[in-house]
């Protein structure tokens, strides 16, 4: 069966307004039915878990039902899944823990195309104990994060390799599985950032061979939460002395709980992307992503090829493996003054922060004047990818 977008438009109520929403990952819409269980769980007044109350039960139940969601959409179990107020606290948290246990001279590998979100919790680490860093670098020419340097990056004193699963930027996906291989042989340990996978391709933690996987809820329609989730045993390991139960001793302060029905919410309407889908959530989760991902490689690539097409527009890499994003500059204009060009013209694009400082330095972004930053989604069409074709050659 074809991918039935015109059904999953009808399940975002922001769409009616006539504007194309370009801005993908960055600024993800959110879907009617996560709306409606924020709204429904704020009514209820929800209190903190650990109570006898009965708002205080409510809220343990809605963690439990939005740790299984987490779950079945990374292949885990939920008591592997911690939650937190976004993936870079999370990170930072983690980061602190388990660099308690290098030494001066250990080594980390951090790669140019990681979030900064990822990088700079690991940096501060590394420099409290006097720990070596080691960077991988992208390929300016394709926007790829070549494995091949790995063999040499990786050694008998490697304690941590970060690596992303999507770059938000460019969309390059890479070799997680290998570079992840490749650290276990010497003991490290594996931490990688959904950042931009989500909702363009299924996800499983155990295929990808990581150890930790950082998931920002709000990249593909959820609230603002981030989820840190864990290979079995390892939120035992990371803290040995602790009695207080797994993963609820790893989520310090107040948890978000008038999120998390939202968050379970925005896992089941990934799961139903597909209507044909079947099975249990995780079985639709994977089908649904598939098909999604299916449906927005066809409409990317023509939006590829319209933008390396026009006069003056430099596109940042062309990876073979990736995600539906693209960033261009345009030669003489900054990004805001293309940005607020398409908003004139109904368009919606990212021309903001992006989070990537070290990856787009490695491109010269600066120089460009910044970049604009094109995401496609499941609910993207062809239509709208006209619609900035013809605005940009208008432009040009």
């Amino acid at each position: 069966m074809s991918f039935d977008v015109a059904r999953v438009r009808g399940l975002y109520p922001t769409l009616g307004g006539g504007i194309a929403y370009l801005d993908g990952n960055f600024s993800s819409l959110l879907p009617e039915t996560v709306i409606r269980a924020i709204i429904t769980t704020l009514r209820s007044s929800p209190s903190q878990p650990g109570s006898q109350s009965a708002r205080s039960q409510r809220a343990a139940a809605s963690l439990d039902n939005a740790r299984r969601a987490i779950g079945d959409l990374i292949g885990a179990p939920p008591d592997c899944v911690v939650f937190g107020s976004n993936v870079s606290v999370l990170m930072e948290q983690f980061a602190a823990l388990i660099a308690r246990e290098w030494q001066l001279g250990d080594e980390i590998v951090i790669s140019r195309l990681d979030h900064d979100g990822t990088v700079r919790p690991w940096l501060t680490a590394a420099k409290t104990v006097g720990a070596i860093v080691r960077w991988a670098e992208v390929d300016v020419e394709t926007g790829e994060l070549p494995e091949w340097q790995y063999d040499r990056l990786i050694s008998r004193r490697t304690r941590l390799v970060t690596v992303p699963l999507a770059n938000l930027a460019t969309g390059a996906i890479p070799n997680a599985r290998r570079i992840a291989e490749l650290a276990h042989a010497v003991g490290a340990l594996v931490v990688v950032d959904a950042g931009a996978a989500l909702p363009h391709l299924p996800l499983d933690l155990a295929e990808l061979g990581c150890d930790l996987i950082g998931v920002p809820v709000e990249g593909f329609g959820g609230p603002t939460v981030g989820a840190m989730i864990a290979r079995e045993g390892l939120l035992y390991e990371l803290d040995e002395d602790s009695t207080a139960p797994v993963p609820g001793r790893y989520e310090l302060g107040d948890l978000p709980v008038e999120l998390l029905d939202g968050v379970v919410a925005a896992v089941d309407h990934l799961a139903s992307l597909d209507e044909w889908a079947t099975g249990s959530r995780r079985q639709r989760l994977v089908a649904s992503l598939r098909a999604a991902g299916e449906y927005e490689r066809s409409l990317f690539a023509l939006l590829d090829r319209r933008l390396r097409a026009m006069p003056g527009v430099t596109v940042l890499g062309s990876p073979t493996n990736r995600v539906p994003l693209v960033s261009f500059a345009i030669d003489g204009r900054k990004a805001f003054e293309i940005g607020d060009y398409l908003k004139s013209r109904g368009i919606s694009v990212w021309t903001g922060p992006s989070g990537m400082s070290l990856f787009m330095s490695t491109f010269g972004a600066d120089e460009l004047g910044g970049t604009v930053h094109v995401g496609l989604m499941p609910h993207t069409t062809r239509a709208e990818i006209e619609q900035l074709a013809r605005a940009l050659d208008e432009f040009v």
